[in-house]
């Protein structure tokens, strides 16, 4: 079996390959998307697991067992169950090992380890697609119709004026302008930040 290591850098490549490849990325924004992938990858498989280890060992009532729960119940409305295509993605794989290696939870009874994996591999996979999204040239970053396009004219704008300070202050010109554009009208939502 490959290695944890292994299983990570292959889902951060196939998450970077499919959400990435229309993006128009140079090389070294490609490595930041890459490295910002991997974070969001790391910080919410460590974070999904401990959801599972606090219904199984800790407040099964707290928070984290809550957002655990909530996933199995809509898996089993939605689905009738955990989604057996994710057992053969990185994903899949990546949860099945954090949850084979661990004291806690290699023990637990076959079919909770299958709905531990699923919740851990969905909760994985979308926090790398979120973060695929965020970086920029990502399907997020596309200006959407109206007050969009005016903080996309605003983005280009300020990209071609910090281009000569070099990519980091191009990128933290397009961000502010993005940023600007959607305060003007758009709701602002907040939520958790993954990285």
């Amino acid at each position: 079996m490959p290695s944890r290591r292994e299983l990570l850098d292959a889902l951060v490549d196939d998450v970077t390959r499919t959400t990435l490849r229309s993006a128009g990325l140079g090389p070294e924004d490609r490595v930041l998307a890459r490295q910002r992938i991997q974070q969001a990858i790391e910080q919410t498989a460590v974070r999904a697991h401990h959801d599972v280890l606090a219904m199984t060992h800790g407040d099964s009532h707290g928070p984290e067992a809550d957002r655990f729960g909530a996933h199995m119940d809509s898996r089993h409305r939605e689905q009738g169950g955990p989604d057996p295509a994710l057992r053969d993605t990185p994903a899949g794989k990546l949860a099945a090992d954090l949850v084979a290696s661990d004291d806690r939870s290699s023990g637990f009874h076959p079919l909770l380890t299958q709905r531990a994996e699923d919740y851990i591999a969905h909760e994985v996979t979308v926090a790398a697609e979120a973060a695929a999204k965020k970086v920029p040239g990502g399907p997020s970053q596309v200006p959407a119709a109206g007050v969009g396009a005016a903080a996309g004219a605003a983005a280009g704008a300020a990209a071609a004026a910090g281009a000569a300070a070099g990519p980091v202050a191009a990128t933290a010109a397009v961000a502010k302008a993005g940023a600007a554009g959607t305060r003007s009208g758009q709701p602002h939502r907040r939520g958790p930040s993954i990285g």
